[in-house]
C-alpha cells in the first residue's frame, strides 16, 4: 500500500512590513487580542490533515516567536522557527532546505499575515495539489487593471484574464524545492512562489479563494480584517440559524463515554497514545473532545453532538475529533461567544495519562484560541469500580465558560 504523503505548512513571517507603519511587526499586531501570526498558525495548528509547520521570521524575533507565540499558545504542530531571508523568495527557499520531506509530500506555503484564510479550502487544495502537482488560490480582479511607465498609462490588459493571487499555494515538494534552487542558481526574482513554476515552463492549477483572504499590508487591512471577524462572529441571523439571548456568559456541561475494544487506536484529547485497546465509536471515538463539544453545545444552547454529526451519517466515519471539535467552535463564535475556560475530567484505569496531560493542554488551547492556563485536565481512576475500573471503557466530563464577544475583557 502507498504511504499517504504528509501535509507540511512553511509560513513566512520575516518581512518588516514597511507600508504597515509603526513600531510593531505585522505579524505582531493585534487583531481582536491575538497577535495576526497566532491566528494565521492556528488555521493549520487545528486542521487534522496538516502534520507539521515551520515558520521563518525575522533572525532578531526567532526567540520571541519560539517563546511567546508558539510555547505560549501551545502551537504544538510548529516544529521548527529558523531566521527567514531579506526577501520572502530567499525565506521560502531556506525553509524548504530545512525541511525533512519526501518529493511527493505535499508543502502548504502560506503568509503569516494572512490570518482570514478559509480553512475548510484546504481539503480541497490538497486534492487539486496531489492530482496536478501545484495548486494556488486566487480571485478575479474587479478593477481595471493598467500598466504604467513614467508616470503614464501605457497599457490595459484584458481584465477577463487577470486574477489576484492569495495563499495558500501548494506544491509536490520535490518540485517547489527544485525551483527555488534554480532561480538561486540562475538570479531569477518572482513576487510568489508559482511564479517560479511558470518560469520553468510547468502549469499552476488555480483555484478559486476569497476576498476576505486578506494579506494585512497598510492599517486599512487590519482595520477591515477586525470588520469581517466580527461580522463572522455575528451573522447567525443571515445563516438562517435560531436566535438565542447573547447574555455576558453562558455555562455548558458535557460527558461522553466509549468502550475499549482491540484493534482501535486509543485516540484523546486529539493525541494518539500508545495502549493494547482503544475506544470504538463511528468517529475516532475521542472521548475527551465529544465531552468538550457537547459541553460547548449545551452552553449555546444547541443540542448535543449527536444532532450536529449523527453516527449513521457516512460522512463522518472515521472523522478526527479535532475536525468536529473545530466546526462547533465555529458554531459557538457565529452565536456571538469565545471561550473563557474549560475544566475536564478523564476516568480511566488505564494507561496512566498524566505524562499525557500537558499535551493535551496545548492542542485544546491552541483549538479553542485561548492560553494553555485558561484549560485544566485531570485524569483519575475508579479504585477499579465500574466499567472504567473493570478497563471495559473510558469516559469524560468537560464544563466550559463562555463568554460574549460583546465588549467583555477576557478572563
Amino acid at each position: 500500500m502507498a504511504q499517504q504523503k504528509r501535509v507540511l505548512v512553511l509560513v513566512p513571517a520575516a518581512g518588516l512590513g514597511r507600508r504597515m507603519g509603526g513600531q510593531v511587526r505585522k505579524p505582531y499586531l493585534q487583531l481582536q487580542g491575538l497577535p495576526v501570526l497566532v491566528r494565521t498558525l492556528r488555521l493549520f495548528q487545528c486542521h487534522p490533515l496538516v502534520d507539521e509547520i515551520l515558520v521563518l521570521v525575522a533572525a532578531d524575533q526567532v526567540a520571541h516567536c519560539r517563546r511567546d507565540i508558539v510555547e505560549a499558545y501551545g502551537l504544538t504542530k510548529v516544529r521548527t522557527v529558523l531566521a527567514g531571508g531579506a526577501e520572502r523568495q530567499e525565506s521560502v527557499h531556506l525553509g524548504l532546505e530545512a525541511l525533512t520531506a519526501a518529493d511527493e509530500d505535499i508543502v502548504v506555503i502560506h503568509d503569516g499575515v494572512r490570518p482570514l484564510f478559509a480553512a475548510e479550502q484546504l481539503e480541497t487544495l490538497l486534492a487539486v495539489a496531489r492530482r496536478d502537482g501545484a495548486c494556488l488560490l486566487g480571485v478575479p480582479v474587479t478593477d481595471t487593471i493598467k500598466e504604467v511607465a513614467d508616470g503614464r498609462s501605457v497599457a490595459t490588459p484584458p481584465r477577463a484574464r487577470l486574477w489576484a493571487a492569495q495563499t495558500p499555494q501548494l506544491f509536490r515538494y520535490g518540485r517547489i524545492l527544485a525551483a527555488h534552487r534554480q532561480a538561486a542558481q540562475r538570479g531569477y526574482q518572482a513576487t510568489d512562489d508559482a511564479a517560479l513554476l511558470e518560469w520553468l515552463g510547468q502549469p499552476v492549477t488555480l483555484v478559486a479563494g476569497a476576498a476576505g483572504n486578506l494579506k494585512l499590508t497598510r492599517p486599512e487591512d487590519l482595520a477591515l480584517a477586525d470588520f469581517l471577524l466580527r461580522s463572522a462572529d455575528h451573522s447567525a441571523q443571515a445563516a438562517g440559524e435560531e436566535e438565542i439571548e447573547v447574555t455576558p456568559f453562558r455555562i455548558g456541561q458535557g460527558y461522553d463515554v466509549h468502550r475499549l475494544v482491540p484493534g482501535r487506536p486509543l485516540v484523546l484529547g486529539g493525541l494518539t497514545i500508545p495502549h493494547e485497546v482503544g475506544l470504538l465509536g463511528h468517529s475516532d471515538a475521542d472521548v475527551l473532545l465529544h465531552a468538550l463539544c457537547d459541553a460547548l453545545l449545551g452552553a449555546i444552547g444547541a443540542g448535543d453532538l449527536g444532532r450536529h454529526f449523527p453516527d449513521t451519517d457516512p460522512a463522518y466515519k472515521g472523522i478526527a475529533s479535532s475536525e468536529l471539535l473545530r466546526q462547533v467552535l465555529q458554531l459557538v463564535a457565529r452565536r456571538g461567544y469565545r471561550v473563557g475556560n474549560i475544566d475536564a475530567t478523564i476516568v480511566a484505569q488505564r494507561p496512566r495519562l498524566a505524562g499525557y496531560i500537558p499535551q493535551m493542554v496545548a492542542q485544546l488551547a491552541a483549538c479553542c484560541a485561548i492560553m494553555p492556563e485558561q484549560v485544566n485536565i485531570k485524569a483519575t481512576t475508579t479504585e477499579t469500580l465500574g466499567f472504567e475500573g473493570r478497563q471495559e471503557g473510558i469516559s469524560a466530563q468537560a464544563v466550559v465558560l463562555l463568554i460574549s464577544h460583546n465588549g467583555t475583557p477576557s478572563s
